[in-house]
């Protein structure tokens, strides 16, 4: 079993503690406390790492925060019968609804701190045509991702991911072309130090605050502009065909940054080094925050999106063959 702090494949040690009421799950590795709730079900909820990376200001706390709230705020259980749910510890649980209050509230989280973080552990449940999982969101510093050695020690946790995402905002590189370039450079050599490999990991590409993108999602790429805009939650409503739509801008992303942003030398090496690459853009706020506030209410717009992709893409094809209709 995977332990969500260490992340070594480990047995968990039960140990009953004086004045305790019940036995406690230890890590045999680093010996951290693991919830019963994770422990106890583990093989009915398979942990997938959720692990957000990318430079400072790219939106990764933001996108956590907007993703938490989306499941907690909005609509979904209403729509997806089955759906629901669960922190699995105090952490987790303070992570969750205080991430869904503040951005309710008008206030963005603070910027995440770089140290090697603890997972908040999420369980889901009744997402339409994918398989109950307990999600491990992992995030820290966008310095992190500035040298291999910073990720080697601060964020490790990318080398259990079966799909690495990568969160990008365009308005904010001088030089897209050569800044993603260097952001997967980096990550590539990274992984390698860390012993993993990222021939065995699907790559995931999220370009982020798609609200400023808008003078670019014109023209031939209106597309994008309109699938953004119509990217609430109740898109979701009905999900048969959701994942296809999901390939096909995929596919117009790619072209995007092909043909707009002229990253060639990026697209080349993320197909050489990953399984698959595919990409998906979101507006986790609906608009541009004036400091920490926001001056409007939040409205995510396919927040859900690279969430998806990562599921997608932990888990073989059999669990989620029926968005296609097969």
């Amino acid at each position: 079993m995977l332990c969500p702090f260490c992340l070594a494949e480990v047995k968990f040690k039960r140990q009953k503690l004086a004045g305790q009421p019940a036995s406690i799950y230890l890590c045999s590795h680093c010996n951290e406390q693991v919830p019963a709730l994770y422990a106890q079900d583990y093989r009915q909820y398979p942990p997938v790492v959720v692990s957000a990376i990318g430079f400072r200001q790219h939106g990764k706390t933001v996108y956590f925060a907007s993703l938490f709230y989306t499941l907690k705020k909005l609509t979904l259980a209403r729509d997806w019968p089955e759906f629901f749910t669960m922190g699995l510890n105090e952490d987790s649980l303070d992570t969750v609804y205080g991430n869904a209050e503040m951005l309710g509230g008008g206030t963005l989280p603070d910027s995440t701190p770089k140290n090697f973080p603890r997972p908040t552990m999420v369980r889901a449940e009744g997402v339409p045509m994918q398989p109950n999982c307990t999600m491990l969101f992992f995030d820290t510093g966008g310095e992190c991702f500035e040298k291999p050695t910073q990720l080697v020690q601060f964020a490790g946790f990318v080398r259990r991911a079966k799909a690495a995402m990568l969160l990008v905002s365009v308005p904010d590189l001088e030089d897209p072309r050569a800044e993603i370039q260097k952001l997967l450079n980096t990550y590539v050599v990274g992984m390698r130090e860390l012993g993993g490999q990222t021939n065995d990991q699907h790559l995931v590409i999220v370009y982020t605050k798609a609200d400023q993108l808008a003078s670019r999602f014109t023209g031939r790429w209106q597309d994008l502009h309109s699938y953004l805009l119509q990217g609430s939650v109740e898109a979701l409503a009905q999900p048969d065909g959701y994942m296809e739509r999901m390939y096909q801008v995929s596919s117009r992303l790619f072209d995007f940054t092909e043909q707009e942003l002229h990253a060639h030398e990026f697209i080349n090496t993320a197909q050489a080094h990953f399984k698959s690459l595919n990409f998906s853009t979101i507006s986790a706020l609906g608009a541009g925050p004036i400091g920490a506030r926001l001056p409007v209410a939040i409205v995510p717009r396919r927040i859900l999106d690279p969430l998806l992709w990562i599921m997608e893409k932990s888990f073989p094809k059999k669990f989620w063959r029926q968005w296609w209709g097969w």
